[in-house]
């Protein structure tokens, strides 16, 4: 399978056509929910071109539910920021609503850790083979929930595609990390090109308290300070104060 491309292929036969237009017209009711939605938040996303001629490009998008995100603090803020996969077929824009789908998920505290790393296995943190599931009533967008730190994250996505019964497309490894402004973070990226768009690292909530001093709900705390499992950090991004 291709992994990118921008191959046309609205000319396939008329039948498959007819399919994609009765599944459209069955999920008409949730279709612009679903992309709407999926499109409200900054999103990373890659087109991929099928080697099965009876299926058109589709659009995979990549993210977290909610942006900014911004990594648990308990008392504050939750971290439920779910990774999110979209598909839908490019051409059409109606979305693809069955898939099995999985993920390995990479976590790099900072940005030194990040950039100390030779491969995915110096990461952090590694969860393997993770399920992606279908999300009811948002036809094409599948979630794996989760609660989240500040840190880099990235996602690895592979499975296969339900194109509306038609034919079985695979989705093989590709793999995006979150953006933080002035930083590339895309050296563990595949395909290196292809990618349109992207999605933040979750930062630290306390980056937006104002003032910053004394916003820990637990008084127990000598003068509220941070207990030692919730540093300071010297930006939003997980790099923590020496």
């Amino acid at each position: 399978m291709k992994c990118f491309g921008m191959n046309n292929k609205l000319s396939k036969s008329s039948p498959t056509l007819l399919i994609i237009i009765l599944a459209g017209i069955a999920i008409v009711s949730t279709s612009s929910y679903s992309i709407d939605e999926a499109m409200a938040f900054p999103h990373a996303s890659l087109i991929i071109d099928p080697e099965d001629e009876h299926a058109n490009d589709i659009r995979v998008v990549l993210g977290h539910t909610n942006e900014p995100a911004y990594g648990k603090l308990p008392g504050i803020h939750d971290g439920k920021h779910f990774l999110e996969v979209d598909l839908s077929d490019a051409a059409t824009t109606l979305p693809i609503p069955n898939a099995t789908l999985f993920a390995d998920k990479y976590y790099f505290k900072n940005i030194a850790s990040f950039q100390r790393a030779e491969s995915l296995e110096d990461a952090d943190a590694i969860e393997l083979n993770v399920p992606i599931s279908a999300v009811f009533g948002q036809s094409g967008t599948f979630y794996n929930r989760q609660v989240i730190d500040p840190g880099i994250y990235g996602y690895t996505i592979r499975g296969t595609i339900d194109y509306y019964n038609v034919t079985t497309v695979p989705l093989e490894n590709i793999t995006k990390f979150c953006s933080i402004p002035g930083e590339d973070l895309t050296k563990f990226d595949s395909p290196k090109s292809g990618w349109t768009g992207s999605f933040g690292c979750p930062q630290n909530i306390n980056s937006i308290f104002f003032p910053q001093a004394n916003k820990y709900p637990d008084n127990n705390y000598p003068d509220n300070n941070y207990p030692p499992q919730y540093p300071k950090y010297d930006d939003g991004y997980g790099n923590y104060e020496q």
